[in-house]
């Protein structure tokens, strides 16, 4: 702007100090425009900012000096969280691709705003959205012990610290470096200087026990699939994990862990006795692990007989204890030899005694499978018949008959090739630590039946606080595990939610 300086200049030493000062106040007024201008323009762009982090760096770097020379925060606040909400927390958004666009949020706001006041207004509503949805923790944890996600490399960071709860956060006023909030602070606001991503993370929850329970139910899922008794990724994760979470917290898993040495050394002496059945069972220690989902199963033929002989030795090995068999669980590394052709897969126990059975006898409906194996649903057995048509190894025939193809080509391919079945995600062996909190809020049911039919509808709160001073145990849960179970319960008919939002039996 020295132009201009220049036109107001009179003659003399202190002409062009005069100028200055006579134009200080249109400068400053033009240099607030400019800032305002640029502050609107990166707000309206702070999203796609934030989804382009770390590249985007810069543009914060703007955005924060602007805001340090405009007031334009409750702008910001009010146009990002319109943003998130059309963009981002919709039910078509993936719960991953929200936790990401969650995590480049804290970095970006940080940039922007150290003490944190934005971060804490903006991202209130991503957290309540995704504390609503059931497979955040699931989400999560996996992120967490996945190489190369943000999550992992934050784990494994040197400057770590561990997890505490939320509830247990306080602030310290003898802390020598205590500040007040800022003036623009909301009233729930809490200093988040000293959290890291995964701390403010795991805060979306009232505690970090949720996140203890599906990292024992997920590393329960990979040592059940864990081959050959290598588990050291297992152990490194672990290991790694008990930095944020504490070894007290995690304790169960070092007992899953100790299972699974342990099994590898009596399979090895049950193998010198019998060397050649070809099973290797893993020994679970009951109390420790997470509820498995029943799922009956009779394994015939050479995979029974294979189970019968372990469960001999064993006992030899282990006069006081005795095995009892999860047939569902494991897999099955077949080599089907058929006349013109072999195929070797990894097969569940199911999908193997499905196929075993065609070696009795070339035809079977999907009902006698059921009886013969024994299965409690009749929709697993068809979801194996279509595993292996898929294969091309059995065909389907009209009745609901399937029978074995030996050879291909002619008839029997064409009727492979004209059944196109998708195989379902069968479900998980391990039960879900939602299904988990609902099973142990169970008991509590009778107590909450006996309210709502003396008292009547009853709002949550209400729930809550009497089963908070009447019902043994009670103490601790959360109005979410509560929900939870209330939800449950209706889907099952046995109660109803009024459109004021109270519960009652459905009589």
């Amino acid at each position: 702007m020295g132009w201009v300086s220049g036109i107001y200049e009179s003659a003399g030493e202190g002409g062009n100090e005069e100028a200055r000062k006579f134009l200080k106040p249109t400068f400053s007024r033009f240099e607030y425009h400019i800032h305002k201008m640029l502050c609107q323009l990166r707000t309206s762009e702070l999203f796609d900012i934030i989804l382009a982090y770390p590249a985007s760096k810069p543009a914060l770097e703007d955005l924060k000096t602007c805001l340090y020379k405009t007031d334009q925060r409750g702008l910001l606040v009010s146009r990002l969280r319109e943003q998130v909400a059309q963009r981002l927390l919709q039910p078509g958004s993936d719960t991953k691709e929200i936790i990401t666009t969650y995590i480049a949020t804290i970095r970006c706001l940080r940039i922007v705003d150290p003490p944190g006041v934005l971060l804490s207004r903006v991202a209130d509503p991503i957290r309540k959205y995704l504390r609503a949805r059931s497979d955040t923790i699931r989400c999560i944890v996996s992120s967490l012990i996945e190489e190369g996600n943000p999550l992992f490399e934050e784990l494994v960071s040197t400057d770590a610290k561990l997890v505490s709860d939320s509830r247990d956060e306080a602030e310290s006023y003898n802390d020598p470096k205590w500040t007040p909030d800022p003036v623009d602070a909301p009233a729930d606001f809490r200093k988040s200087k000293g959290a890291d991503v995964i701390q403010l993370l795991v805060s979306i929850y009232d505690t970090k026990d949720v996140f203890v329970k599906e990292l024992q139910v997920l590393l329960a899922q990979r040592l059940l699939d864990v081959q050959d008794y290598s588990f050291e990724r297992e152990v490194k994760n672990i290991s790694t994990l008990k930095s944020r979470f504490g070894e007290q917290a995690l304790q169960g898993c070092d007992v899953m862990l100790k299972d699974l040495q342990d099994s590898q050394r009596v399979d090895e002496r049950v193998h010198e006795q019998i060397p050649s059945v070809p099973l290797h069972a893993t020994v679970v220690s009951r109390l420790f692990w997470p509820s498995f989902q029943p799922a009956p199963l009779k394994l015939p033929g050479q995979l029974g007989r294979a189970q019968a002989s372990y469960d001999r030795s064993f006992a030899a090995l282990k006069g006081d204890k005795k095995l009892r068999w999860l047939p569902q669980l494991g897999s099955v590394n077949l080599t089907v030899e058929l006349k013109d052709r072999t195929i070797t897969v990894d097969a569940t126990p199911l999908q193997a005694a499905v196929l075993e059975l065609f070696d009795k006898q070339d035809t079977w409906t999907s009902d006698a499978l059921q009886t013969e194996l024994r299965v409690a649903d009749l929709g697993t057995v068809r979801n194996a018949l279509y595993y292996w048509n898929n294969l091309g190894v059995v065909a389907s025939m009209p009745d609901d008959t399937w029978r074995l193809v030996e050879e291909q080509g002619g008839e029997a391919e064409t009727t492979a090739a004209t059944v196109a079945h998708v195989v379902e995600e069968e479900e998980a062996a391990v039960q879900s630590v939602e299904s988990q909190r609902i099973e142990e809020m169970r008991v509590f049911w009778q107590y909450i039946q006996g309210m709502l039919t003396n008292l009547g509808a009853l709002p949550l709160s209400r729930i809550h606080s009497t089963l908070n001073m009447l019902a043994p145990g009670y103490k601790g849960k959360t109005t979410d595990e509560l929900t939870a179970l209330l939800e449950q319960v209706m889907a099952e008919g046995l109660v109803q939610k009024t459109a004021s939002g109270s519960w009652k039996i459905v009589k």
